[in-house]
């Protein structure tokens, strides 16, 4: 694997994933570094100041920059975009940033922000293999939530014309120190935003419930916690491990047992039904996304 271990990493815009991203490559040891210096950039001084904060022991190698985008990446080799959406097109419209990205490369992490739609902005045109020299290596990927704890399924979209290798590597190891990444299809990137990125709350939404079930019949909040979230850390753990699901639902019922039990009154309210439903929703709000500025008005 490529390493840029000579290099600087710019995360222009640095919010809860930027910094989810920058903590995991902070705290890496010095052997496994995938770079020497940090850039983060914040819009308000007060942004600024929680970085400070949360990295003291680092600050020898990270520069916090406030409303200086261009002198950040022109210091970088390796661009992180994770700006809020909203302010995407006004923050790579700015005066000399396109200079400044020249044959470097740039991982977007915003949703909604397809690979053209960024070039398109930045150059006025999609990057072909006729134009691409003196442009920036755009690489589009969706992390999730997960992220802050280092076990986010992140999403690399790989896509023509492809670049170079040691960028794709390069991008990979990035992600896969906070979690787990996946190369795909450019077709697929509106289903992962929502089978990997929306699934955390439905998955959240779910453990809730349980909570509250556990809390009806006499078990205490922080206990029905412990055990809810040990419970379906136990379940991903084996089915991760190659278990079936189907396989895992068998072997945990017994006849007239009380977990069929559960599953008959889930059988008969469609709940899997209706958590399907919920994806395909949120697959088709992501295909909204790329066309439609409030995706939720066109709903009914």
């Amino acid at each position: 694997m490529a390493k840029s271990k000579s290099s600087t990493l710019c995360l222009l815009g640095c919010g809860n994933l930027g910094g989810a991203i920058l903590n995991s490559l902070l705290n890496l040891a010095s052997e496994e570094a995938l770079f020497t210096k940090y850039i983060a950039c914040v819009r308000s001084e007060g942004s600024a100041h929680k970085l400070t904060e949360r990295f003291p022991s680092h600050l020898d190698k990270l520069s916090i920059y406030r409303g200086d985008n261009v002198k950040a990446v022109r210091e970088s080799d390796v661009i992180i975009l994770g700006v809020d959406p909203a302010d995407m097109a006004k923050v790579l419209t700015q005066h000399a940033l396109r200079d400044a990205l020249q044959d470097k490369l740039l991982i977007s992490i915003a949703a909604g922000w397809t690979r053209h739609k960024l070039e398109q902005t930045i150059y006025g045109s999609e990057t072909t293999a006729a134009n691409k020299l003196g442009r920036a290596w755009v690489i589009r990927t969706l992390p999730n939530i997960a992220a802050q704890v280092s076990q986010s399924l992140t999403a690399i979209e790989v896509s023509e014309p492809t670049p170079p290798e040691h960028y794709l590597q390069i991008t990979t190891a990035i992600f896969e120190k906070i979690g787990r990444a996946v190369q795909i299809e450019p077709r697929l990137m509106n289903a992962t935003t929502a089978v990997g990125g929306s699934t955390p709350a439905f998955f959240a939404v779910i453990c809730d419930a349980l909570i509250d079930a556990a809390v009806a019949v006499g078990v205490p909040r922080d206990l029905a916690h412990t055990m809810i979230f040990q419970s379906m850390q136990g379940t991903a753990t084996m089915l991760q491990g190659g278990m079936h699901p189907a396989v895992l639902r068998d072997q945990g019922t017994s006849p007239e047992g009380c977990t069929i039990g559960g599953l008959m009154v889930m059988e008969e309210a469609g709940v899997r039904g209706h958590i399907g439903r919920a994806l395909r929703e949120a697959v088709t709000l992501a295909r909204l996304m790329e066309t439609t500025e409030h995706v939720n008005d066109t709903k009914h």
